[in-house]
């Protein structure tokens, strides 16, 4: 009777230490729940706050871009600034986690708005009325720097799986985003019609003809053709290190990765400028020559601080480059 009685209690203990466990469990749950809620609702605003300093700040570059093609050094330095904001809007719409389909005429849109910018400094710059061979010229290698970061970024997220995920994301954003994919799309799409309007109509009114756009901006030639995919190769080169550092590596190894970083961008650069100089030949001037070349080199550190300093707010955000588990053929 006493073992009987000695058995019974540890029984019932051992039953109330369980049924504590379990609701200790519970509210644990319950408190991460609780606390992953919290952190999406004060990430909200930051991401909002980050995007309206993006969209003001390229903004303006795009708007200052026709007055400084005038000097071949800010020349570069806009030029780089440019490369990276489309690389920015290239990671956004190849790389974030969830259907590309989606998002692509909102990363389009966002390329359209860009040239508006460009085609709104050209007025500016040409009081009015810019020739549209012109803008038709510059249009054509902006879109040659858009394909150029897009269709690798876009190899990278469905051959090899890398994407930028929301750490402690939750399902059931994921369920709203996917019921309301197609109105998002739609609205995307209205928004990109009506965007590409507004760009044909801050054009002038006449004829347009590829083949002088083309014969103004020099891609006829064939080696302007290479130097143009020179630079978007190296552009390529800089800016992958720049997105695996700030989203993909550990943070205690960040700060030693941007000083290797630096000193890779620097040796690109002078690959780049003999390159160059083995196509072109040695410019006509020295004081053109030191301007071209410096600007490349500053051009290209000032295209991966952009990068870097973006990747890193999303970082800070809550956003991670992680490879995943099952392969998709869209990101």
């Amino acid at each position: 009777m006493v073992l009987r009685s000695v058995e019974w209690s540890l029984d019932s203990r051992i039953r109330l230490l369980s049924q504590g466990l379990s609701i200790v469990s519970y509210m644990v749950k319950d408190e991460d729940s609780v606390t992953s809620g919290i952190s999406n609702i004060r990430r909200r605003p930051l991401l909002i706050l980050l995007i309206f300093v993006c969209c003001v700040g390229f903004l303006i570059a795009d708007v200052a871009t026709p007055s400084l093609f005038s000097d071949p050094f800010p020349a570069m330095l806009i030029l780089s600034v440019v490369t990276a904001q489309l690389t920015v809007i290239c990671v956004w719409g190849t790389m974030v986690s969830g259907t590309f389909w989606i998002r692509l005429p909102w990363t389009l849109l966002l390329l359209v708005l860009s040239l508006c910018g460009f085609a709104l400094g050209m007025r500016i710059e040409h009081a009015g009325e810019p020739r549209i061979d012109t803008i038709l010229a510059a249009s054509s290698i902006w879109m040659i720097g858009f394909v150029t970061s897009f269709v690798p970024l876009k190899v990278a997220a469905m051959c090899f799986r890398w994407q930028i995920v929301q750490e402690s994301g939750d399902d059931r954003n994921n369920e709203r985003s996917s019921r309301y994919a197609i109105r998002d799309m739609m609205v995307g799409t209205l928004l990109l019609a009506v965007s590409m309007g507004i760009v044909r109509a801050m054009l002038p009114s006449e004829e347009i003809d590829i083949a002088e756009a083309l014969s103004i901006s020099r891609l006829n030639l064939a080696r302007n053709t290479f130097v143009i995919a020179i630079f978007g190769m190296i552009s390529l080169l800089v800016k992958l290190p720049c997105i695996w550092i700030s989203l993909g590596e550990k943070t205690e190894k960040i700060k030693s990765r941007i000083g290797l970083w630096v000193v890779y961008c620097f040796v690109l650069a002078i690959i780049e400028i003999c390159l160059i100089v083995v196509l072109l030949g040695p410019p006509p001037r020295i004081s053109e020559g030191i301007e071209v070349f410096s600007g490349l080199i500053i051009g290209h550190q000032l295209m991966g601080a952009i990068i870097l300093a973006v990747c890193l707010a999303l970082r800070g955000i809550g956003y991670r480059l992680q490879r995943s588990l099952k392969p998709t053929l869209v990101a």
